[in-house]
Formats: structure tokens, C-alpha cells, sequence
């Protein structure tokens, strides 16, 4: 939670996980053609995974470059997954309607588990709880 606002904490936990998928896609390619496909300078990425904070474009750059590349294609989606992509969705909304937003988009994600007679994921749950829409 942010000490002066009282909300979670979404972006810092985003930019690390964003941070962690950058990682690990440079170990399985290179950090250039990383760089190229985020859009940013190889000097920039290096210094990002060596933990600097990135400014807001860099960020959205980011976001836009992990539902493009670095998504599971096929793995279960973990909670990090989850959350990353939900951020990604309600990232420029002001608070209330970002909560709002994301029950919604986390319920319909909920009944559509229960139509398919499929077991709702854990992250469902886990991220009302987080965004304070749990029921």
C-alpha cells in the first residue's frame, strides 16, 4: 500500500515483474534485439535491468512490449502475469474508476471460469482482494 494515498502499490510491483521479463528474455535472446523490440536504446535497457527507475514513457513502452512478447503463450498465467496485464488496462483511469474497471474485468473473468465449469485461478481472488473489490 502507498503511505500517502493508501492504494496498492501496483506500478512498483508491475515495473519489477516488467523488469524480470525484460531479464529474461535478454538471457534467451540479446539485450539489442530486446532493446528494438521495447523501443529503447540498448545503453537504456541495461541501465533499467540494473534496476534504475524508468520514466513514464519508458514504462508504457514496456507494458505495451510485454503483452507483445513476453506473455506465456501457453503456461498457466500466474498471479504476476495477471496483475501486469490488468495494469496495462487500467494504468491511465483515475483510482476509483481503476478499481471499478478492474472488479468488473476481474468478474467477467470469474463467470466466464464458472460458465466453462472450469475452476476460477487463484489470482482471480487474489487480485479483488488486492484492488479492495473482494466479495
Amino acid at each position: 500500500m502507498d503511505k500517502t494515498t493508501g492504494a496498492p502499490q501496483h506500478r512498483d510491483a508491475t515495473v519489477r515483474h516488467l523488469r524480470d521479463a525484460a531479464a529474461s528474455r535478454v538471457e534467451s535472446t540479446s539485450l539489442r534485439s530486446v532493446a528494438r523490440e521495447i523501443g529503447m536504446s540498448p545503453t537504456g535497457l541495461k541501465k533499467f535491468l540494473m534496476g534504475t527507475a524508468p520514466y513514464s514513457p519508458t514504462v508504457r513502452r514496456l507494458r505495451r512490449w510485454y503483452l507483445q512478447y513476453a506473455a506465456l503463450p501457453a503456461a498457466e498465467v500466474s498471479y504476476q502475469h495477471a496483475s501486469a496485464a490488468l495494469v496495462v488496462l487500467v494504468h491511465d483511469l483515475s483510482p476509483e474508476p481503476r478499481r471499478e474497471v478492474a472488479d468488473c474485468v476481474l468478474e467477467c473473468l470469474a463467470r466466464g471460469y464458472d460458465a466453462s465449469e472450469r475452476s476460477r485461478p487463484a489470482w482471480v481472488t487474489d487480485l479483488r482482494a488486492e484492488y479492495g473489490t473482494a466479495r
